[in-house]
This record gives C-alpha cells, structure tokens and sequence, in this order.
C-alpha cells in the first residue's frame, strides 16, 4: 500500500478522487451479505461502498475462499488493505471498524430429526459441522478450544447443509440469512435440500459485522474517517426512516 493516504488530509476533497488510490480489500462469497454473483456484490459491500464513496474514495472488492481472504490481508506491504465482513473478534493484526450489521448465527438440522432444545450438554451428543477458520457462537468455539467438542470441517456453509440434507451431519452452525438465502437461490441446495433442513433458534448469538484493515498507522487513520462517515450514514437512515 502506497502513502496514499497521508495525500487524504492534505488535499482539497474536491480533488480527492484524482490522487487517491483505490482501497483494495479480499472477501468472500457469503450471500446474502458479499458475493462476487450478487446484485452490487451483496448489501454489506454495498455499504462499504456508500462509505468510501462519501469519502471520496473507490474501493475494489476480490472474493476469496475465506481464509485466502484473510491470508492475503495480513502480511505488511500486501496488495490487500483488509477484507470484510469480520465479526467482533479479538486479532492483533487487524483494526475493526464499527458496525456494518449484524449475522444470528444458529444451527441448520434435518426436518426429519429435530434436535430440540439445545445446550452445551448436549452439543457433545451430535455430529457437528462448521465451515473452516470461521467464527463460530462462542459457545461452540469455546468448547472446540477445550476438546469438548471435534466437529467435521467444511469449506462452504452450502456444504454443511447438504452435509445435514443427506444425514451426515445432525447439524452444522450457519447463519439464518445465509441458509435462507442458499435454500432460495442455490439450484443444488434447493434440490437437495427444501424440506429436509431447518433453521434451529433454540441456541444463537447475535454477531456485529466489521470491516477489519491490517494494523498499521495509515490504516487507523483511515478506519477513523471511514468510522465518522458510516455513522453519518446511519444517522440519515434514520432520519428517511
């Protein structure tokens, strides 16, 4: 990343556009929130969007599997500045920007055999599945991390539902957009899949959504305008509301 953005406050905004670079970050395809096939790449890059826009600044978005996306960002002097969406995570490398939205994540299991009411009792009970490197309901990390719990990995959250559509998964954690989305919009997922997998509420947790830039100075300062303009927006969704 080039000092583009030391030129930020020192240029007139009405010439922003001419010398800044564009910021480049890594996603993923994680409908109905990013995704390289979506309308305008998905609402949460269509936030993003609006944001930088304010700020007079253009933003170029590759989708990458998830943990490519977050590789690429890491290292200093990447081409990448960040990715997005982050949950509220606690990752020395990188600076989280405020909210952009929020994902419940819960569980998808088979119709046929509902699980119930579930607890960190009976987790332990079931096959579990979760996509690779995502974060998962605390809970569930938490007990991953103490051995309680050895889940099967996927790539994909699609994965996962197919996985629990054809029985081998009892469940696996997803987010309720997500698996709505997928059952509409996925010709496989919808073959396969409607009327055999639902979304379990019994255990979720409501997780914020962030744009998440590698810790450097530039990136802090950048994380800050780009804080004051998000709010900005927020306010006046309100006040059209």
């Amino acid at each position: 990343m080039k000092n583009w953005l030391f030129l930020l406050w020192a240029v007139p905004a009405s010439v922003l556009g001419a010398v800044a670079e564009p910021v480049r970050l890594a996603s993923l395809d994680w409908p109905p929130y990013t995704g390289h096939q979506l309308e305008q790449q998905g609402e949460t890059s269509v936030l993003l969007r609006r944001v930088f826009k304010a700020m007079q600044l253009e933003v170029h978005t590759e989708f990458l599997p998830w943990s490519r996306a977050i590789r690429a960002s890491e290292s200093p002097g990447a081409i990448y500045a960040g990715y997005f969406p982050e949950y509220q995570t606690a990752h020395p490398g990188f600076i989280l920007s405020d909210s952009l939205g929020s994902s419940e994540l819960g569980f998808v299991e088979s119709t046929a055999k509902p699980l119930g009411s579930l607890s960190a009792v009976l987790l332990p009970k079931f096959q579990l599945g979760v996509v690779q490197d995502y974060v998962n309901l605390t809970l569930v990390d938490q007990m991953i991390a103490r051995g309680q719990l050895t889940p099967q990995l996927a790539l994909s959250d699609r994965q996962n539902i197919l996985k629990v559509a054809l029985g081998r998964l009892d469940l696996a954690v997803i987010d309720r957009r997500v698996l709505a989305y997928l059952l509409e919009h996925d010709a496989e997922v919808k073959r396969l899949a409607t009327g055999k997998v639902q979304f379990n509420a019994s255990l979720t947790e409501l997780k914020s959504l962030h744009l998440a830039l590698r810790r450097e100075p530039a990136h802090q300062l950048l994380i800050e305008k780009f804080n004051e303009h998000l709010q900005k927006i927020k306010d006046q969704s309100v006040v059209n509301d």
